[in-house]
């Protein structure tokens, strides 16, 4: 009696073996899957010392003793500017597509193409797998440490990074949290504008005065905007970054004026807005814009800021009301 004529007399039986059929049948499945994805990737860097480029070369290797018709996998990067996949390098046998997971996450999805297919014991399409490049349009240095599938090694290396599948869906197709920008940028999960950790912090000092945590709040915002505008475009000059520091300055003065001061230092609250080295060297590039340039002070009185002020107080004014309605 086979093992499935087993399983379909069991019904007639106690439950005990249809549990056992169960069990028998999960134990089976699973070791035919252990048996059919035999597959691994490797991963080099054509050109590991390139600031614009990626040269990526990939090769896939079959382990089993089986034909693989069906394969894929997924190179999964990070871009904030037009960019160019350059699919004309060499890659025989394989469909391909461009993924859009976030405003900022990729993946090239590769394919089996209909008729090919990996030998047994073989790597595909050879032992100097595939190659392809990506780059930003006008040639903007490429920020290669937030690509998740990325490798600096000029030999190649294993990687559990391609989500390699044996289907034509690559193995994950959940979004990765773009953990590079997390570093930075923190979480916000109330989308209110203000990183959280920043929140919890205005909150504990100020939980008896709507007026100062309005202020240290529109100070996180504005400060969180520049950052996230320069995360977004690391080139960007000085012209396009002094809006971004004329609410900064505004904030300041916020503080002053209310007299959260007194209660939270400024310093201390700087302190907690730059609380990892991620963070400091990431200020420290925006200073760096601002380096021998004139920083805007007493914003409030400056005329020469006056709409940017004017937009800055407004945009604190509704702060201040969501806090008298909490």
């Amino acid at each position: 009696m086979s093992f499935n004529e087993f399983c379909k007399n069991g019904k007639l039986m106690k439950s005990i073996y249809r549990i056992f059929c169960f069990l028998g049948m999960f134990a089976v499945v699973t070791s035919v899957n252990a048996r059919v994805f035999p597959l691994t990737a490797e991963i080099r860097n054509e050109q590991p010392y390139s600031l614009d480029n990626n040269a990526i070369r990939v090769r896939v290797f079959n382990h089993s003793v089986d034909t693989l018709r069906e394969m894929s996998f997924c190179y999964r990067f990070h871009a904030n500017k037009e960019f160019v996949f350059e699919h004309d390098w060499y890659l025989p046998d394989l469909n391909y597509k461009v993924d859009t997971l976030t405003d900022t996450t990729y993946q090239i999805h590769f394919s089996l193409k209909q008729g090919a297919f990996i030998a047994p014991n073989s790597y595909f399409p050879n032992t100097s797998g595939i190659v392809f490049g990506l780059h930003y349009r006008y040639w903007f240095p490429w920020e290669h440490q937030l690509d998740y599938s990325y490798s600096s090694n000029p030999s190649f290396e294993n990687t559990e990074k391609l989500f390699l599948s044996v289907t034509g869906e690559c193995q994950d197709d959940v979004v990765v949290i773009d953990t590079a920008r997390v570093k930075i940028l923190g979480y916000d999960r109330d989308e209110n504008g203000v990183r959280d950790d920043l929140d919890s912090l205005i909150d504990s000092e100020f939980s008896d005065s709507s007026e100062k945590r309005a202020a240290y709040r529109y100070l996180a915002q504005a400060i969180q905007n520049q950052w996230t505008a320069f995360y977004e475009n690391p080139q960007m000059t000085y012209e396009e970054l002094l809006p971004y520091q004329v609410l900064i300055s505004l904030g300041v003065s916020l503080i002053n004026n209310t007299g959260a001061v007194s209660k939270m230092d400024f310093n201390w609250f700087y302190a907690n807005v730059l609380n990892t080295k991620d963070r400091i060297m990431y200020e420290a590039g925006i200073d760096d814009v601002f380096a021998g340039k004139l920083l805007p002070v007493a914003v409030m009185k400056n005329k020469k800021y006056s709409n940017i002020v004017s937009n800055g107080l407004e945009i604190y004014e509704n702060i201040l009301m969501q806090e008298e309605g909490k």
